[in-house]
């Protein structure tokens, strides 16, 4: 079999995908003028392109001559969701962090105890880190756990609050104390990076960022650690690089 060649193919498909990809970054409907201005091109192009798009079913032509995404583009993408396993792509944007950058990274979930970790990689440079697989971290002094109860319902917080002592570096909490964390992370909740320094290990800090799912809870939360000094250096660098690293796993999982 022939190598593939990034040269060779159909530049008409090319072109077409460029069409399509305009039903991703933009509003639902999109009218004829719409979609040739955003490309550059005349409208008597482009809408050769949309009656081969259409006939095919990969767009639809609607009463009020807009376009929108037609059936088979629904049914491929329903496809490409149901072979993708959300754990997994976690993982690897997980992986890639870590091999990227030479942080510690780690992937936890919402388990039966609270904020539990599934998956580590370890940092280039050796740390003692309580950020292990299996770990239940606390809700309090971890960011992974602050993440998570930025975004669980206030039932459920409320409940979980009560077994923090229990969890790793967890803290058994007065009422007050349960209440002031309980609005203070109301008020962080438009903050998606929370940042832990020093805790809950002396001289380890760490950065956590949720990743929600197509209904909007939390699905997983992504964390980078590391040596204190090493991470807060690069802080800045570091949240815009793990934001943008989210945002492709969640586009990837569908959930944006």
């Amino acid at each position: 079999m022939h190598d593939l060649n990034e040269n060779a193919g159909i530049q008409s498909i090319d072109y077409t995908a460029q069409v399509l990809e305009l039903f991703c970054k933009t509003r639902a409907r999109l009218s004829l003028k719409e979609i040739a201005q955003q490309l550059g091109e005349s409208p008597a192009k482009i809408f050769r392109y949309l009656v081969s798009l259409t006939r095919i079913g990969l767009l639809h032509k609607t009463e009020n001559n807009e376009y929108e995404v037609g059936a088979l583009a629904l049914n491929l993408s329903f496809r490409a969701l149901n072979a993708l396993d959300p754990v997994e792509e976690a993982c690897k944007t997980a992986k890639a962090i870590n091999y990227e950058t030479g942080y510690g990274t780690a992937v936890s979930i919402w388990g039966s105890l609270g904020p539990t970790v599934i998956k580590t990689f370890d940092p280039s440079r050796s740390v003692y880190s309580q950020i292990r697989v299996g770990s239940v971290m606390t809700l309090v002094n971890s960011s992974i756990g602050n993440t998570f109860a930025k975004y669980i319902p206030e039932h459920l917080l409320k409940q979980s609050l009560e077994l923090d002592s229990m969890r790793s570096s967890g803290q058994k909490l007065s009422q007050k104390d349960k209440q002031d964390f309980m609005q203070r992370m109301k008020e962080q909740r438009s903050e998606q990076l929370t940042v832990m320094i020093d805790r809950p290990s002396r001289g380890l800090s760490s950065i956590s960022i949720p990743v929600f799912s197509i209904s909007e809870e939390v699905q997983f939360v992504i964390t980078i650690f590391h040596i204190s000094d090493l991470l807060l250096e690069q802080q800045d660098q570091v949240q815009a690089y793990l934001s943008a690293k989210i945002l492709e796993l969640s586009k990837s999982i569908g959930a944006n």
